[in-house]
């Protein structure tokens, strides 16, 4: 019902029996304020759209462009015990939703006879605006979704808003249950009637996904949390759907969530049979079913390497995830597993090399397949990984079926400064992003002049799990690149580095030579490194000047600091790793730096990225 109509009813309410002006007025506004929600709420998102768009075009515009000083940026988070913080945006926009709906529905509730907050005119207005926010909250919830493909935004960062919507509109159902229960249930509403036990059902179904939403619940066991999740989530939409069946509200509230969760899973589909079609139809021209196959690899007793092919249609951008599913090795056949992909698409311009190299395979059948390799690292936990691990024998590969391309990376153009922190199998998302960083660096299509790389790793010879592929990434960089590099790998273990592994190519370290320090990361740059020498191994990496091995835990703070206080202009800071390494980040960003702040520091953008495997 639109304005003008509601407007009509007002009219219409003033010329009737005093008996029935608060029934017209109610109905009135019960139809009109959720729809004024609904149109808020679509303005906000469209200026977000809007502002995302620009975003973008700017960076585009001026990726080329150098900086000279901009003004400082902190960014704020709130405290929330020992291990959890709150983004003060995310705060922000939970009490903004919430201040919305509660609003609309309290709003104009005197009665005609002047009683406050009258409870006919909330009840079921409250039940309306709960009903209109119902395709809103799951569309947040989707992995395909329109407002994530229009705002930029992924799926995985609006994850959060999914579960802010559902508590805000758990509370607002609760305001319309006790509404109705302050009314009393007469007539057709007695507990006895199908729809209003689909309502109790309802209500308490989403309750229940509410508590179990809860970070320190979710987190326990996740794979126990996603069955819970999806019952309870199918349970809540058909006794929702049964609760408004032969109202109105049926087609702009249950309906349409319904389409939105079908359409999501059709399209899941779509994705796992085009992604994985040589398994479905295996044909002359398409690759044989057995070349889908994943191989995966013990790389220590806590992580895995997984790799496999997929056609050169599948394309990713550097930092995005898929989800993997193992038939043979998942509790459920359908079961999947969201994986950072390690590796980027353009394999073959020389950044990155194939893991097939580091066992002698350079023949021109496996070099045309580095476009379509997909390598992820896996950190072995209970539940899935741990079966992975176990399954693990010489030779032997596993069915994969992979969906995706999913979440959205920053895109690394206008920036002077880009520093990549990653802990353990944070690796997975931060050197896909070098390695994307230095090919447009090559190709020009950026003016990045300094780009800094931080792994904290628990034992030094991890390092060797990505050696081949920064050896032939570093090799291929043009001495007048004029790109200042600094690499800083801190191994948190007391184990040393192993002779083998660092006399790939060059002479084994001594323990002595790691802690030394290397030449300042002032100096050390693409333009005046030497280049490396034969062969792939962490010698031949730490040799180069810019790349430093320390032990201990690496001062975030400090590090941070010090290289913000050296920049100019646009600063990206991206990091991804335990709760305690992002908070740390966090902390040394929004600390204000008085002598930056007074001679003009950089602007600084924070990206977190939470695990994916």
């Amino acid at each position: 019902m639109d304005a003008s109509l509601a407007s009509n009813l007002v009219h219409r309410a003033a010329t009737a029996a005093p008996a029935n002006v608060d029934k017209v007025l109610r109905v009135a506004r019960s139809w009109a304020y959720p729809k004024q929600v609904l149109y808020l709420l679509a303005s906000f998102i469209s200026l977000v759209v809007l502002c995302n768009r620009l975003s973008f075009a700017y960076q585009y515009l001026t990726r080329k462009r150098t900086y000279r000083q901009c003004k400082p940026t902190d960014w704020w988070t709130i405290p929330i015990g020992r291990w959890y913080t709150l983004n003060l945006t995310e705060v922000g926009l939970t009490a903004a939703y919430v201040g919305i709906l509660l609003s609309w529905t309290f709003v104009n509730t005197t009665s005609a006879t002047g009683i406050p907050v009258e409870v006919h005119y909330y009840s079921n207005r409250a039940g309306t605006i709960a009903a209109s926010q119902l395709p809103l909250m799951a569309a947040l919830g989707m992995r395909n979704n329109l407002i994530s493909w229009f705002t930029g935004i992924g799926f995985d960062k609006l994850n959060f808003l999914h579960r802010m919507a559902a508590r805000s509109l758990c509370l607002i159902l609760w305001i319309h249950a006790s509404g109705r229960l302050t009314l009393g249930l007469h007539d057709d509403e007695v507990i006895t009637n199908a729809w209003i036990r689909s309502g109790v059902l309802a209500i308490t179904s989403l309750t229940l996904l509410c508590f179990l939403t809860l970070r320190p619940i979710r987190e326990r066991s996740y794979q126990v949390f996603l069955g819970v999740h999806f019952v309870l989530a199918f349970v809540c939409i058909v006794a929702i759907f049964f609760h408004l069946r032969g109202r109105q509200l049926t087609h702009y509230g249950a309906w349409p969530t319904m389409i939105v969760w079908g359409l999501d899973r059709f399209l899941r589909i779509v994705r796992t049979i085009a992604h994985n079609f040589g398994y479905f139809m295996p044909t002359k021209t398409s690759s044989k079913s057995s070349d889908l196959d994943a191989s995966v690899e013990v790389l220590s007793p806590h992580f895995l390497r997984l790799t496999l092919h997929r056609p050169r249609s599948f394309r990713w951008r550097a930092g995005q995830s898929a989800y993997l599913s193992f038939p043979s090795v998942s509790t459920f056949p359908l079961e999947a597993h969201p994986f950072t992909i390690a590796s980027i698409p353009d394999m073959e311009e020389g950044l990155g090399a194939s893991l097939d190299n580091e066992k002698g395979k350079d023949e021109p059948e496996n070099r045309g397949k580095k476009e379509r390799e997909l390598v992820f690292f896996v950190r072995v936990r209970q539940g899935f990984t741990s079966h992975l691990l176990d399954s693990v024998q010489p030779d032997k590969r596993h069915k994969v079926f992979v969906n995706g391309p999913y979440s959205s990376p920053p895109v690394l153009v206008g920036y002077n400064t880009v520093i990549l922190i990653a802990g353990g199998s944070g690796i997975a998302f931060t050197l896909p992003l070098f390695l994307d960083l230095l090919s447009r660096v090559k190709r020009n299509d950026v003016s990045c002049q300094r780009v800094v790389f931080l792994w904290a790793i628990r034992d030094a010879e991890h390092i060797q799990w990505i050696a081949s592929t920064l050896a032939s990434t570093l090799s291929s960089i043009p001495s007048n690149l004029g790109l200042s590099i600094s690499m800083k790998f801190y191994a948190t273990g007391s184990s040393a580095l192993s002779s083998d592994s660092a006399s790939a190519s060059a002479s084994s370290l001594a323990d002595d030579d790691l802690e030394k320090a290397t030449p300042s990361t002032e100096s050390g740059s693409a333009s005046a490194t030497p280049k490396l020498k034969e062969g792939t191994g962490i010698g031949a990496i730490l040799e180069l000047p810019y790349v430093l091995l320390e032990r201990g835990r690496p001062d975030l703070r400090k590090f941070i600091r010090d290289e913000i206080a050296g920049s100019v202009g646009r600063v990206s800071v991206n990091v991804c790793g335990t709760y305690a390494l992002t908070d740390s980040v966090r902390e040394a960003i929004r600390v204000p730096r008085l002598m930056d702040i007074l001679r003009g520091g950089p602007t600084v953008t924070l990206h977190v990225e939470s695990f994916g495997g």
